[in-house]
């Protein structure tokens, strides 16, 4: 990608943020996550609190995450004060200055202002620098909710300086708070602090806000990180998806896995792959991905792990992999050597086979049946166009 250039010889700082962007990830990723927030109402694209700590510490990394985004065209919402509301005017007050002198226009506004006036400031490419203060009445965090709800906000994201949740040395990469949250509360290792947190967030996905949101926990430093690639760089915080499984077709609806499996492959499949109904059919409930196992004698044959570019992010392709294997312990699968999960793919099976342009997967099945694996798989027709 080559950079434009502007009058006077100056490179277009869009296009530098761009190569910013391509410096932490993949650039099909931050491409694709880039298409997905433009597309988006301004003030739906993400709301990010910034917690007092982070402006004290890390105020230059802030400023400078908040001109990127608005080099690339996209508004946040701002939060301040939800845990400091005494400090929160002084906060609104700095960042506005420090924005205002790197060219980036703001609006102030009372987290009780209500829907209107932050969408208008967003949609005029004002960032909203949304205060709690301590006149006013109820819960931050039910505020902060009604504000979400209000906005149909897609990404909620909490910035401190030390980033994601911690626990024995090791970053959480995602906690599901319908599975971890009472084991992570009950931990001695995660502070006080960090156990209000999980369960403020907690109320606000569960019991504020209807839609589907998602919260991650990072630090100023790795925000680009956390919004354009899948891996991200902080804690992704969700509740579980639910997933049916079907008996073959019955109840699904092939048209949308169908549009899954063609979005997913980049083709779509032969006409004739529905007259062949699978074992089970795994669909998560917004058809965001899907799984499809045949029977075969080694237990039970992957024939399609479909995960949409943005529910990956999301943490759905662990939870459709971790109801499957529930239920087919036993699995064997193939991937060309150009399919982009193929690294998933390998850090989740217990054995790999090279078989020409294929590569051969298995889980939980005999070493001594290798060779009836491998020829099982070589032998499946290909089902798309």
């Amino acid at each position: 990608m080559s950079a434009r250039r502007q009058r006077g010889g100056g490179i277009d700082p869009a296009e530098a943020v761009l190569r910013f962007l391509e410096s932490v990830g993949p650039g099909s990723e931050a491409e694709f996550y880039l298409r997905l927030f433009r597309s988006r109402a301004p003030e739906r694209f993400a709301t990010l609190t910034v917690l007092a700590s982070a402006l004290e510490y890390g105020l230059d990394g802030v400023t400078l995450d908040l001109r990127f985004l608005r080099q690339l065209g996209l508004t946040p919402v701002v939060v301040l004060g939800l845990y400091e509301p005494a400090r929160a005017e002084d906060h609104a007050q700095l960042l506005s200055e420090r924005l205002a002198e790197a060219g980036v226009d703001t609006e102030r506004l009372s987290i009780g202002a209500g829907r209107e006036p932050i969408a208008r400031a967003a949609a005029a490419g004002r960032i909203p620098l949304v205060s709690w203060d301590d006149g006013q009445a109820g819960s931050a965090v039910d505020a902060l909710g009604d504000m979400l709800a209000s906005l149909g906000t897609h990404k909620l994201i909490l910035l401190r300086p030390q980033g994601g949740l911690r626990l024995h040395g090791e970053r959480l990469n995602v906690v599901n708070l319908s599975t971890d949250y009472s084991e992570l509360q009950g931990d001695a290792e995660l502070g006080e602090g960090e156990r209000r947190l999980l369960d403020d967030i907690r109320t606000l996905v569960v019991e504020r806000v209807q839609h589907r949101l998602a919260v991650s926990l990072t630090s100023p430093l790795d925000l680009l990180q956390e919004l354009f690639t899948v891996k991200g760089a902080g804690t992704y915080l969700r509740t579980g998806t639910r997933i049916e499984r079907h008996a073959g077709w019955d109840g699904v609806d092939l048209a949308r896995l169908g549009e899954l499996l063609a979005g997913s492959f980049g083709k779509p499949p032969r006409e004739a792959f529905f007259d062949a109904p699978p074992l089970h059919t795994y669909v998560e409930e917004d058809y965001r991905g899907a799984a499809l196992i045949a029977a075969c004698p080694l237990g039970g044959y992957l024939s399609k792990f479909a995960v949409t570019r943005e529910a990956q992010g999301d943490g759905l392709g662990q939870d459709l992999w971790g109801r499957l294997t529930a239920d087919h312990p036993a699995l064997v699968w193939r991937a060309r050597g150009s399919n982009p999960i193929r690294a998933w793919y390998e850090r989740h099976c217990q054995g790999r086979y090279e078989a020409g342009e294929w590569t051969v997967y298995t889980r939980g099945v005999d070493s001594g049946r290798v060779g009836e694996a491998v020829e099982l798989a070589l032998a499946q027709p290909d089902d798309f166009r």
